[in-house]
C-alpha cells in the first residue's frame, strides 16, 4: 500500500493554488449577554455543615445545570434526599477531589482573563456569521476526568458545560490514572491542554449547527467533517492548524505535505465510497494513525482532505456559510469543488 506514496510523487500535478487570505471580520462592536459560572468553585467553597441549605442555593441559582451535573456527570443517588446528601458529603470530603480541584484552581486561575476572552470572541465570531446564534452560557466544573465539554438546554438558550479536570495539560498523569482506558491514550491526551479548550468548545457548537453527515459512506463523512473544519477556521482564525486539526506540528506539515499522495491513496484503495465503518474509522475518526499509510501519518486524514475539499468549493461558488451548511448533496461539492491536490513546491 506504500508504494502509492512512492510513485506519486514522481508525477506532476498542477493544483488550483492556494486560497487568498481574507481579513479577520472585526467583532469588536458584538455584545452577547451569556454568562460564566466557576461551578467547580462553588463545589469548593461549600459549607458542609449547612450542605443541604448550600445544595438548595446551587439548585435555585442553576437549576439547568444542577440537574444535569448531579444526574449525569455526577450520578449520585437521587431517589432520596438523604442518599443523595451523604453521597455529596462523601464526595466532598474525598482527598483526591480536593487535590483535583486544588490543582484545577491553580491552572485556571487565569480563566476569566485569558480563556474566557478567547472564548468569547469565537462566540462573536459566530454570530458574526449565523446572526440568529445565541452565545451559550458556560459553567467549568470538574467531573473526576469523566466529562470534557457537553451542550444542555439553559433556560432559553444553550449552556455548555466544561470539563476542567480534562484540560489540565498533556503532562498531567492522564495515563495513571486508569493505564487500560483508550481515552486516556497519548494522542488524545496530548490536547487536553488550554490552548485546544476554545477549539473543542467551538467544536461542539458547530456540530450543533451542521447536525450528523447525511451519509454513511467515508465521502459523506470526510466532507461533512471538512465543512466542520472549515466553519470552525472562520470562526478561530487565528487558532493555528495543528490545533484547528489536533495534531502536532510535526503531523500538520506531514499533511500538507503529503496532500496528493493521501488523494491518490483514496482512490487507489476506492475508498471514497465505502460504508463499512471497519475500514473507514480511522481516517475520520480520532486515531494515532491511517492504516495503509505510512507511520508518520496520523488519523482522520480523510478530514484534512475533506477540508481542502470544502476550501476549494467555497472558493469555487463564492457560497454563504449557511449556503455550506444547507447543501447536503456532498457528492456534488465534491464535483463542484474541482478540487486537484497539487505538488508542494
Amino acid at each position: 500500500m506504500l508504494a502509492g506514496f512512492v510513485m506519486i510523487s514522481m508525477m506532476l500535478v498542477i493544483g488550483c493554488g492556494s486560497e487568498p487570505e481574507e481579513p479577520i471580520p472585526d467583532v469588536s462592536g458584538i455584545e452577547l449577554s451569556n454568562k460564566l459560572v466557576r461551578f467547580e468553585q462553588l463545589m469548593a467553597g461549600i459549607d458542609t455543615n449547612n450542605l443541604a441549605e448550600e445544595v438548595q442555593k446551587l439548585n435555585t441559582d442553576f437549576t439547568q445545570f444542577y440537574s444535569v451535573y448531579f444526574r449525569n456527570v455526577l450520578p449520585f443517588d437521587t431517589e432520596t434526599p438523604e442518599g443523595f446528601l451523604d453521597n455529596l458529603q462523601g464526595y466532598l470530603s474525598d482527598k483526591r477531589i480536593q487535590e483535583l480541584q486544588d490543582t484545577t484552581s491553580i491552572v485556571f486561575k487565569d480563566f476569566e482573563s485569558v480563556t474566557l476572552p478567547k472564548l468569547n470572541h469565537a462566540m462573536k465570531m459566530m454570530k458574526h456569521y449565523f446572526p440568529k446564534f445565541k452565545a451559550p452560557n458556560f459553567y467549568t466544573f470538574v467531573s473526576e476526568y469523566t466529562y470534557q465539554q457537553f451542550i444542555f438546554n439553559d433556560e432559553g438558550r444553550d449552556g455548555v458545560g466544561i470539563g476542567l479536570d480534562l484540560f489540565l495539560g498533556e503532562d498531567y498523569p492522564y495515563k495513571q490514572l486508569d493505564p487500560n482506558n483508550p481515552g486516556f491514550s497519548r494522542y488524545l491526551t496530548r490536547t487536553f491542554n488550554k490552548e485546544h479548550l476554545p477549539r473543542k468548545i467551538t467544536e461542539i457548537l458547530v456540530d450543533d449547527i451542521i447536525g450528523r453527515a447525511p451519509g454513511s459512506r467515508l465521502l459523506d463523512q470526510m466532507i461533512h467533517n471538512g465543512k466542520r473544519l472549515y466553519i470552525m477556521d472562520k470562526v478561530l482564525p487565528t487558532t493555528p492548524d495543528s490545533i484547528l486539526l489536533q495534531y502536532t506540528a510535526e503531523q500538520t506539515k506531514w499533511v500538507q505535505e503529503n496532500e496528493l499522495s493521501m488523494w491518490a491513496f483514496y482512490f487507489d484503495e476506492e475508498l471514497f465510497y465505502e460504508s463499512n465503518t471497519m475500514k473507514i474509522n480511522k481516517y475520520i475518526n480520532p486515531s494515532p494513525t491511517s492504516p495503509g499509510m505510512p507511520d508518520a501519518a496520523p488519523g482522520r486524514t480523510a478530514n484534512y482532505i475533506g477540508w481542502k475539499i470544502v476550501k476549494a468549493y467555497m472558493q469555487k461558488t463564492g457560497s454563504t456559510l449557511e449556503e455550506l451548511i444547507n447543501m447536503q448533496d456532498l457528492q456534488k461539492i465534491m464535483d463542484e469543488s474541482r478540487y486537484k491536490p497539487g505538488r508542494r513546491k
